[in-house]
C-alpha cells in the first residue's frame, strides 16, 4: 500500500498505530486522489513528501473522505455546542465532516526517523483539523450574501449547509443554482426554500 520510488513497504496495522503515535511529525502534499471503485466513501490519496535534505518519498493511502467524530467522543460534544450556539434543529446531530484531500492540499505526516520509507498519513490530526476548519466556518455569521437585498438577483433556493440524508456538506453556492440540487455524496435530493 506505501510506494517510494525504489520499494514498496507493507506495514501491519499496529506498526501503523506505532508511527502515528512516536513518528516524527511533517507536512506532505497531495498529489491527487481517486475515489476507489469499490467504496464511493473511500479515496486512494497519493502524497509527496520534500524532506529539507533532499530526500523524497512519494506514497498511497487510501483514507474516507468523510469524517464522524464517534458519539460521546470530546470531539462530538464540541460539534454539539457549537450546533446548539447556532440554534439548529438537531444540534446532537453529529455531521460527516469533508477531508480536505484534494491535489496540492498540505496534510500532515509521520515517518520513522530511522527509515523514512515507513511513512503514514497523520489521519487523527487530520481529522482534528477538519473538525477545527468545520467548527471556525459555523461559527461565522450567515446570510450575508445580499441575495434577499436585490429582488431577482442571485441564487433561487436557500439550501442547507449539510445534507439532512447523510449529513456531508452541501456546496451551497452550487447547490443553490441547481434546478433539482442533489448531495455529491449520497445522491439524495437536498431540500430547497425558496428565495422571494
Amino acid at each position: 500500500m506505501f510506494h517510494h520510488h525504489e520499494r514498496v513497504k507493507q506495514m501491519t496495522e499496529a506498526e501503523r498505530e506505532a508511527l502515528l503515535g512516536s513518528g516524527v511529525t511533517v507536512q506532505g502534499t497531495v498529489m491527487g486522489s481517486e475515489s476507489s471503485e469499490e467504496d464511493r466513501r473511500m479515496s486512494q490519496v497519493r502524497v509527496y513528501v520534500d524532506f529539507k535534505d533532499g530526500h523524497t518519498v512519494e506514497f498511497s493511502e487510501e483514507l474516507a473522505n468523510l469524517y464522524q467524530p464517534a458519539p460521546g467522543t470530546p470531539e462530538a460534544r464540541r460539534l454539539a455546542e457549537v450546533r446548539g450556539a447556532e440554534q439548529l434543529r438537531h444540534p446532537d446531530r453529529i455531521p460527516k465532516i469533508q477531508l480536505p484531500l484534494s491535489a496540492g492540499e498540505r496534510v500532515p505526516v509521520r515517518y520513522d526517523a530511522r527509515d523514512r520509507n515507513r511513512i503514514v498519513l497523520d489521519v487523527p490530526a487530520l481529522q482534528k483539523r477538519a473538525l477545527h476548519d468545520y467548527i471556525e466556518r459555523e461559527k461565522k455569521p450567515k446570510g450575508q450574501s445580499g441575495a434577499r437585498a436585490g429582488a431577482g438577483i442571485g441564487p433561487p433556493w436557500a439550501v442547507p449547509a449539510h445534507c439532512p440524508n447523510c449529513g456531508a456538506p452541501v456546496d451551497q453556492a452550487k447547490a443553490s443554482r441547481d434546478r433539482d440540487p442533489l448531495c455529491d455524496f449520497c445522491h439524495q435530493p437536498v431540500p430547497v426554500t425558496p428565495l422571494r
